[in-house]
């Protein structure tokens, strides 16, 4: 449930800790063959890859070109631009959030980790 700016920049700087924590414990593998080298090789280029991509994004959200950023950090202090109670806002969004919960009451919670693991696993696509 990433809705705000914030938790989305916070999601994505801990996708790329664990991507790079995962390149690390690939390369601390033992190999045997010229196959197994390859193959990690193109794992550690495709997590790479992916760490650029979403590094790009956090690029784009520090920018800030639509100042939401700004104005989320400025609504945590209590300001807002539009005059907005900043009490009512928080209110609201605990109802929403409330909401979600009693309508997905087994909503679970992901650890990414498992995820991130089974990308060892995996054989890498060599075009």
């Amino acid at each position: 449930m990433l809705s705000t700016v914030l938790e989305v920049m916070r999601a994505t700087h801990e996708e790329v800790e664990r991507l790079e924590q995962l390149i690390v414990k690939e390369l601390q593998n033992e190999l045997n063959t010229n196959k197994e080298w390859l193959y990690q090789s193109h794992r550690v280029r495709n997590m790479i890859d992916t760490i650029s991509f979403t590094t790009e994004k956090l690029i784009e959200i520090y920018e800030d070109n639509n100042n939401a950023r700004k104005d989320e950090i400025a609504a945590l202090g209590g300001q807002t631009a539009t005059g907005i109670n900043v009490f009512s806002a928080f209110y609201d969004r605990l109802k929403e959030i409330r909401e979600y919960h009693r309508k997905h009451p087994i909503a679970r919670v992901v650890d990414a980790s498992d995820d991130f693991e089974a990308i060892l696993k995996e054989e890498p696509q060599i075009a």
